[in-house]
């Protein structure tokens, strides 16, 4: 009997520590996001103390509202996976963002070997997390096994730290509110704002899935201004997270573009100063491809359609060849309004593709060609320079070596910026082949190239690496943009290349100008396109500032978009 009473004392004993502990330790644990954040975003004292003292107060209200520790807890897995993903996101961006509404969308539109080159390089930080929150959901279900009970002198104590913290973050927020003129709940106070982002983009999705009905009567009226008997063929091509900065074509000091460097000077116009308004492929496309700019995107982009259309109202066939995966967004919308409709990653069955590269798609291109269409527009979208580096171009292609690279990090930096130069010779390689194929059938055409975002490549002290971050930099908007005429078209149209040629200097806006300028390059007018914003025309106007269009679909200037002085630095150069 006293052995009996033993036992089970030592048992209740066991058993309390262990709801102690895991009360603790996930109480820790699903905080460390918070304050990671509030050091990194650089947050106020008052911003700070209401990012943790409110969360803080509210998570031990959570862990302690029944005396059942291990269910509490296994009721908070969902916050877990944000926290997980909020620590990874830190990881790779290293400058306090968010878990943004692109970042969830871009989830939901990534390819599996896109999410796995990625994954591959986030080793250290998916072993914290998973180092983190997985002992805490076994040790959970231990305590359900074993049914576990949290103390009432625990729950007691517990409980009255949960108001303290509850009360003191309530007063800090409502400070906060009262004295940073700029603070919303919504965007500034985690995880609020993680789950609004969530809401938001859930949203987006949701609207997507109806953009055939709501498009259904969007038109440009566009009309050639051309003969008929003309024949013209124009190539659009659309780079991937290439930078202008790493381009010999614009002053780098490496052989990235040799080929395009070979031509005959004045022959293609490179426009230097060119800026994209978004940093992620699902938003950035759809702006090249369109009449929308940051200012309107979220208010057209559902009713709006692509140039595509625009060149099919004016009596041209169309075609979109593309190297990425479709992935459910307006990308995929817009491709499918051509005439020909081809992603080559995409299998057909019992097919399979590896071993891919941008280079492939000049079979497709020479395809087309030889149909002899009278009108044709060509949309090639590339897979370009995007991470991981080294897989998009063919081993006998890397000039700059040591390429191989095995981990993402500061230290092997060296590696990464030789592979990825090799994919700018790659893309390089691409565009002289399509001006070399435009000329040989010497047609009245040309080519018009820009890529959608730049990239991070630990450039500076504050180690940012890739792009779609909500808090963009220089590297990342800063893009190549080039207009290429062929002989037959710099003939009909003398003045034409002339205007584009001394625009080269103009700060340009690649969201806002790729559309009008691919329709001044074909003699397409329409009323709804500004012409001012076409490079080939002389009434060209620069943009009164340089916008960006952030993670809700703002229209921000670049200093509140999150520009800090080493991208101003960069930018003041140009």
């Amino acid at each position: 009997m006293k052995h009996s009473k033993t036992s089970s004392a030592v048992s209740a004993k066991v058993n309390n520590i262990l709801a102690r502990v895991l009360i603790a330790l996930t109480f820790i644990f699903l905080l460390i996001p918070n304050v990671a954040l509030s050091i990194m975003s650089h947050m106020s004292m008052l911003e700070a103390g209401a990012n943790i003292l409110l969360p803080a107060g509210l998570l031990m209200f959570m862990l302690t509202w029944r005396n059942r520790p291990g269910t509490n807890v296994l009721l908070l897995i969902p916050f877990m996976a944000l926290a997980a993903f909020q620590i990874v996101l830190l990881f790779l961006y290293a400058d306090g963002s968010i878990i943004g509404v692109d970042m969830f969308l871009n989830v939901a539109t990534t390819n599996p070997s896109e999410a796995g080159e990625l994954l591959n390089n986030l080793g250290p930080a998916i072993a914290i997390v998973i180092a983190l929150y997985l002992p805490l959901m076994v040790l959970a279900g231990i305590t359900m096994f074993r049914k576990v009970r949290t103390s009432d002198r625990t729950l007691s104590r517990c409980r009255t730290g949960a108001m303290i913290l509850t009360v003191s973050g309530g007063i800090v927020l409502a400070s906060c509110m009262f004295e940073e003129p700029y603070y919303c709940i919504d965007e500034d106070l985690y995880p609020v704002n993680v789950i609004a982002n969530l809401s938001t983009a859930v949203n987006r999705s949701y609207a997507g899935r109806n953009y055939d009905s709501t498009s259904s009567d969007a038109t440009y009226h566009a009309r050639s201004t051309r003969p008929d008997n003309l024949r013209e063929v124009y190539v659009a091509v659309v780079g991937e997270t290439s930078r202008a900065d790493n381009w010999q074509f614009f002053g780098y000091d490496r052989y990235t573009t040799p080929r395009l460097c070979s031509l005959p000077s004045g022959t293609i116009a490179g426009f230097g100063r060119t800026f994209s308004e978004s940093n992620t492929t699902h938003k950035a496309v759809p702006l090249l491809l369109s009449n929308l700019t940051a200012d309107n995107f979220d208010s057209k982009i559902n009713e709006s359609k692509s140039v595509i259309t625009a060149f099919k109202e004016a009596g041209f066939k169309t075609a979109y060849v593309s190297m990425q995966c479709r992935n459910h967004s307006y990308i995929d919308f817009f491709a499918q309004e051509a005439d020909t409709t081809i992603f080559m990653r995409e299998p057909q069955p019992g097919e399979i593709v590896n071993g891919l590269y941008d280079m492939d798609m000049l079979s497709q291109l020479d395809s087309l060609l030889s149909n002899g269409d009278t009108k044709l527009l060509v949309v090639l979208h590339q897979y370009g320079s995007h991470f991981n580096y080294l897989d998009r171009y063919p081993r006998q292609e890397a000039y700059f070596i040591p390429d191989k690279t095995s981990d993402a990090t500061v230290a092997n930096r060296g590696q990464l910026i030789n592979a990825y130069d090799n994919s700018i010779r790659h893309t390089d390689n691409l565009l002289y082949e399509v001006i070399t194929r435009l000329d040989s059938i010497n047609c009245v055409g040309g080519m018009i190239y820009a890529s959608d975002h730049g990239e991070d490549i630990y450039d500076d002290a504050r180690g940012r690496f890739l792009h779609a971050s909500p808090t963009p930099t220089y590297f990342q908007l800063h893009v190549p943009m080039l207009v290429y005429m062929t002989p037959a078209l710099r003939h009909r149209d003398p003045a034409m290349f002339n205007r584009t040629l001394l625009n080269q200097q103009a700060m340009v806006s690649s969201s806002q100008s790729y559309t009008p300028t691919l329709l001044g390059l074909a003699g397409i007018q329409s009323p709804d396109v500004d012409r001012t914003k076409a490079l080939t025309s002389a009434r060209y106007t620069e943009p009164d500032q340089q916008i960006f269009l952030t993670d809700r679909n703002k229209a921000y200037n670049l200093q509140q978009a999150g520009f800090q002085h080493e991208d101003y630095d960069r930018l003041n150069r140009l």
